[in-house]
């Protein structure tokens, strides 16, 4: 911990040095960037990614009557991963996304549908979104799973007296379907619809807005066997079903292989922008939200079903940007997100509190524009913790991140560009800690544990090139994108244990992708 709470002053001591430098004039609105900067340049992306998360400002981050259609795949591939992910995964994914205003009230939207196929996955029956939860099925035999995922964001603000009183609606829905084509068969369907009231105050250089949150989410999961002798099968370890209530508190389950969870969510947050002059915005949001999931069996008793755990998160995060125009074409964003997660279950097989979460995230990012050039950097500090009372184990990680890149702008002819970028990213581990009780973990739970404690310890390299070709018209455009990356790890910790497979050398990810803008 100790080198975390060091590069976390040093990263206060940077922003503040930041804040008296460049001189200053009008910035330009964000209408007036053409469609396909708006959409594709990272600083815009900066802004818009913020606006998304933080639906209060659509207002001021979203370009107007600008949107986009588009269609992507993505392929990747290699057995650097986690115990739980999947050595190759193919994607396609559609999606649009636009804003609009009609009299004074902002509408903003996006809808994506993705498809996925992934090779290859195995312990663990889950719809890859709530990931941190102590309960979940899963076997030792590797399965292919098909994904289906819908996803509509939307955004509704109206301002009263006179611009004033701004009054905000953040709506987030998502469904997905999941299975597996081969025993044991999984069955995940799941569900989360959430919605953020907030209301405002607008004055001459400083707004706030003060929102409630409430949110309600499912997840049904199903396991079965179509050969029936895989059914009372508890010979063969590949095909034996395993529950897991904790952190490798995991348990033999061949008969009714099921499980609801039941997620509700509320919570408050607070958005802020200032306008010191005509050249710095600076924004800082804030949330703390309050999870419940309740994990239920079904059964015949009058109740419906059984409860096996009851899990409560509290989540809090910050989210600050300031974006500063200066002479010559020079700009300067800098970003800072930060997230703290503390979960813990109330087991009702013990009638106590037994496995208990906490991570917490925090990234600085940083780009400097200079006519074509845009140059970026970043930082991020990542701590993890996992323990469970009954078996004693527990782990404890920190990780850092730490990347540079360079983007750049090139003009091909009068109709189209090229963006172009290069990034390279370094993580490693500078504090770490694994214990694994031997009498109270079986080989299922400790295979997830110690392929997951090597993965997260674990230093990598990844290197991302990405290139946008873009038209710039009158009224629509059209882009085509491609990004390839490639990450290497180093050295992996020692271990007393004979795993089935350990994280592997490196790891593959292409994207190709076409859209048209109008």
């Amino acid at each position: 911990m100790k080198s975390i709470q060091t590069i976390t002053s040093a990263i206060v001591f940077f922003l503040s040095s930041f804040a008296v430098q460049g001189q200053m004039k009008s910035s330009a609105a964000v209408d007036s960037l053409t469609a396909t900067l708006y959409w594709y340049q990272p600083s815009s992306i900066l802004s818009h990614d913020m606006a998304a998360r933080n639906r209060v400002w659509i207002s001021e981050e979203m370009k107007n009557k600008s949107s986009i259609l588009g269609i992507q795949q993505m392929v990747a591939k290699g057995s650097f991963q986690p115990a739980q992910g999947a050595n190759e995964l193919k994607q396609t994914g559609i999606y649009t996304e636009g804003k609009t205003q009609w009299q004074k009230t902002n509408f903003w939207g996006r809808f994506s549908y993705d498809r996925s196929s992934e090779d290859s996955t195995a312990m663990r029956h889950q719809s890859r979104w709530n990931e941190d939860a102590p309960v979940y099925f899963g076997s030792l035999k590797k399965n292919k799973y098909n994904r289906e995922t819908y996803k509509l964001d939307a955004g509704i603000q109206h301002p009263f007296l006179n611009n004033r009183l701004p009054i905000s609606l953040a709506i987030d829905y998502r469904l997905g379907s999941h299975y597996s084509n081969n025993d044991p068969r999984g069955d995940v369907k799941d569900m989360n619809l959430q919605f953020e009231l907030s209301v405002g105050h607008n004055l001459s250089k400083i707004s706030y807005h003060l929102s409630g949150i409430w949110g309600y989410g499912s997840e049904r999961v199903n396991v079965g066997y179509k050969n029936e002798k895989y059914t009372k099968n508890t010979e063969d370890p590949l095909y034996v079903n395993w529950i897991m209530n904790g952190f490798g508190n995991a348990h033999e389950r061949i008969s009714e292989i099921n499980y609801n969870d039941i997620i509700n969510r509320t919570g408050i947050g607070g958005h802020l922008l200032l306008k010191p002059n005509g050249a710095d915005k600076i924004y800082l949001n804030g949330r703390y939200i309050n999870e419940k999931q309740s994990f239920r069996r079904n059964d015949n008793s009058k109740q419906t079903y059984l409860l096996l755990n009851d899990y409560t998160k509290d989540i809090s995060s910050i989210d600050f940007l300031w974006s500063r125009q200066m002479q010559n074409q020079k700009s300067l964003k800098l970003a800072l997100t930060g997230r703290i997660e503390e979960g813990k279950d109330f087991n009702y097989t013990y009638l106590s509190n037994n496995y208990t979460y906490q991570q917490n995230q925090m990234q600085i990012k940083g780009l400097f524009g200079f006519r074509q050039f845009q140059t970026e950097g970043s930082i991020a500090l990542r701590t993890i913790g996992k323990k469970d009372g009954v078996t004693g184990n527990a782990m404890d990680v920190d990780q850092i991140k730490a990347g540079i890149g360079l983007n750049r702008r090139l003009r091909i002819n009068e109709r189209s560009d090229l963006l172009g970028s290069v990034y390279y990213l370094r993580q490693w581990s500078p504090a770490n800690d694994l214990s694994v009780s031997d009498l109270n973990t079986g080989n299922f739970a400790k295979q997830i544990l110690y392929r997951d404690y090597l993965y997260e310890s674990a230093s990598s390299s990844t290197w991302t090139t990405s290139w946008v070709w873009m038209t710039h018209r009158d009224k629509t455009d059209w882009s085509v994108q491609f990004q390839l990356d490639y990450q290497h790890r180093g050295d992996l910790m020692s271990l007393n244990y004979d795993l089935s497979a350990l994280p592997g050398k490196d790891r593959f990810l292409g994207k190709l992708g076409v859209a048209y803008i109008f």
